[in-house]
């Protein structure tokens, strides 16, 4: 029984996680993607302030190096590209990290790993550059192996350190790193859709979100995980659909699924 409350527990996460790509969207039209991301992130320290002690200071800021560009590089992206590529193309940061912690810890790649790169890449192509790369794609893409570097450091460090400490030193360095940008920012405006997307991005996206997530994933499987999590492309096209009108062709479908794929590959246990 708890594995299936786990379950629905980290599907309720993807979901929240899905609903933010038309919600930002819609938010950076008023608010520069700095701006936004600093109070965004600033409101998430505030409620993890209980938690906290100087544990993890050094590795916890710079993973959030990572986490900062990872954050940048979607928020700007946003601006030119639909939220459904942008939730899928994200979601390829599952295919990446283990590339990437091969890359900096020597970690061994499996077959599926290798194999499931180039689906996403065929699905990445099917997605966005069968009618033209797009800028904002190219900045989604950037985003995925940010968010890979994220993931692989913290699979390092977490061994040793709180969970809790290194988020909280993540959130704080992407908090601190987006204010010099945001002070030069030229569109700053407080809107009815921005503070929405503020407050559902720090308190459910960042805070609500991440505990559910350190508490469900011990009581399931991480391959179950990560097929779970998955679903946050999914869900991020289907918000966008209703909210803002998106849309896909059959090849952009095919190109998804391949996306789905591809992480459902790495996420297997063979």
């Amino acid at each position: 029984m708890k594995r299936l409350y786990a379950d629905l527990g980290l599907l309720i996460v993807a979901l929240i996680w899905g609903i933010t790509f038309p919600v930002v969207k819609v938010a950076v039209e008023s608010i520069s993607p700095f701006a936004f991301n600093a109070i965004r992130f600033f409101i998430a320290c505030i409620f993890f302030l209980p938690f906290v002690s100087f544990e993890g200071f050094r590795d916890g800021f710079k993973i959030g190096i990572a986490t900062f560009l990872g954050y940048s590089f979607q928020t700007v992206g946003l601006q030119y590209t639909t939220a459904t590529n942008a939730g899928f193309i994200t979601s390829l940061y599952v295919v990446l990290a283990p590339l990437i912690a091969f890359v900096l810890y020597r970690i061994s790649l499996r077959g599926i790993e290798v194999l499931s790169t180039f689906v996403a890449l065929a699905g990445l192509f099917l997605l966005t550059g069968y009618e033209g790369f797009n800028w904002g794609d190219i900045l989604m893409l950037a985003c995925a192996f940010a968010f890979a570097m994220e993931i692989a450091m913290i699979s390092h460090y977490s061994r040793e350190i709180n969970p809790t400490q290194l988020a909280f030193w993540q959130i704080l360095a992407v908090a601190v790193l987006s204010t010099p940008f945001a002070v030069v920012t030229d569109r700053f405006v407080l809107n009815r859709d921005v503070v929405i997307a503020l407050l559902i991005t720090a308190i459910l996206a960042t805070l609500v979100a991440k505990l559910m997530q350190n508490h469900f994933q011990k009581w399931t499987k991480p391959a179950d995980a990560s097929v779970i999590m998955s679903m946050e492309g999914v869900f991020s096209h289907i918000f966008s659909v209703f909210m803002l009108g998106e849309s896909l062709n059959l090849i952009q479908y095919v190109g998804a699924g391949l996306i789905v794929l591809a992480v459902l590959m790495v996420s297997s246990e063979f």
